[in-house]
């Protein structure tokens, strides 16, 4: 006597679902993945020389130094770990309005580099604020300014505007205005200074064109989505293979029963 039977429990079929499980889990390891914000709350606050770095959820950032001082080969202070419940640092440098806690500042005029061990990341978010050495009126005052580095060594750029001041005139943290397109641009690095307007439509801080000091600008709340190597998309390409036969095998056997 005959009768078919479905095959359930098998070793074959042990083994698709296996292969599913493998190929779901390539998908998972070559999305980018999203790490905790940095907010300096882990940093102790001190002064920071150019040339110095921190570091915070993977990522490397470097204090770099004004033009003039980087062009001269001068060391001075170009940034600080802050915090804004310590009345001395906010008479230094004047704390922004609406901060959360520890922030990095970079003044007179330098810069800081962000890295990841060598690879490759997406600028996700961040908290800015403008730092004003002097009195300052609110307005068109500058611009934060982003240089990434591709993977193949090309140079790409935005800018955000900086928030306004608050009723008693107080400078404060806003989230950053960042292009969509610069968003998703994969990065090696990013270099992140300020600029001045000079009232013609430009924008100075540079060597031919100082700021005097007063490109100062605080950073909090940064995020960057982390880009996996290119070897990773790979797996991409074999998870979803891996799904395919699965499901083209899982049809071959559900339509030829098995004869006892």
């Amino acid at each position: 006597m005959n009768r078919t039977v479905t095959p359930l429990g098998t070793p074959r079929r042990a083994t698709r679902a296996l292969h599913t499980i493998a190929a779901v889990a390539a998908l998972f390891c070559a999305l980018p993945a999203m790490a905790s914000p940095i907010t300096f709350e882990t940093q102790v606050p001190n002064a920071l020389l150019n040339g110095e770095s921190i570091s915070e959820g993977g990522y490397e950032m470097l204090v770099l130094a004004s033009p003039i001082a980087a062009e001269l080969g001068l060391f001075g202070s170009f940034g600080a770990v802050a915090n804004p419940k310590d009345p001395e640092t906010c008479f230094a440098i004047g704390c922004p309005a609406g901060a959360s806690g520890h922030f990095l500042a970079i003044i007179n005029d330098g810069g800081v580099k962000f890295t990841r061990a060598g690879q490759q990341f997406q600028l996700g978010s961040l908290s800015l604020a403008f730092l004003p050495p002097i009195s300052v009126p609110d307005g068109d005052y500058g611009l934060l300014q982003f240089s990434g580095i591709r993977g193949d060594g090309t140079v790409v750029s935005s800018t955000a505007a900086f928030p306004g001041q608050t009723g008693n005139g107080s400078f404060t943290f806003g989230s950053a205005l960042i292009d969509q397109k610069f968003r998703n641009e994969v990065l090696t690095s990013l270099t992140v200074n300020a600029c001045l307007f000079d009232g013609n439509g430009g924008c100075f801080n540079s060597l031919a064109n100082p700021a005097q000091g007063k490109a100062q600008f605080a950073l909090d709340n940064i995020s960057f989505n982390a880009v996996p190597e290119p070897g990773s998309f790979l797996l991409v390409g074999l998870g979803i293979g891996a799904i395919g036969l699965t499901r083209r095998r899982s049809k071959a056997s559900a339509s030829t029963p098995a004869t006892i």
